[in-house]
């Protein structure tokens, strides 16, 4: 892909990382890696008042949010995702990702997402925005 790629490695600010490590925790769960749960994010977020948000004006708190990753992680044989890149204004954390997932059947969904993430003063995540644009198959 062309443009230009930010590097996990480059990123130094402490709530960019964390969404990152988000990031990566679901990614190790859907890819089997890691013997984790979902609750493995909870040290990351405010469960109590955490919200996600999609694009069809979806807001789901943390139990309904956790609902949809299990069923997301059972059908899922694989998540990968590559940075593009990543900001950091105030409390909120963008980050560009193109993502990929292999569903149980072998069919590949592929997307280009822009991720909100809202932190407190604690640098728990509080909310994330998803806003996703979906690659035309080749």
């Amino acid at each position: 892909m062309s443009g230009n790629w930010t590097t996990q490695a480059e990123i130094s600010s402490p709530r960019a990382q964390r969404a990152m490590a988000y990031g990566d925790k679901m990614a190790a769960i859907v890819n089997r890696q890691s013997d984790d749960s979902w609750d493995a994010l909870l040290p990351l977020i405010d469960a109590n008042r955490f919200v996600r948000r999609g694009n069809e004006r979806t807001e789901m708190d943390w139990p309904s949010y956790r609902a949809m990753l299990e069923q997301w992680g059972a059908h899922s044989q694989k998540y990968e995702k590559d940075l593009h890149r990543a900001s950091e204004v105030g409390n909120l954390v963008y980050l560009d990702l193109d993502e990929r997932a292999t569903a149980a059947d072998g069919s590949v969904s592929s997307l280009r997402s822009l991720s909100v993430y809202e932190f407190d003063d604690a640098d728990r995540i509080v909310a994330v925005d998803v806003i996703m644009g979906f690659h035309q198959p080749q």
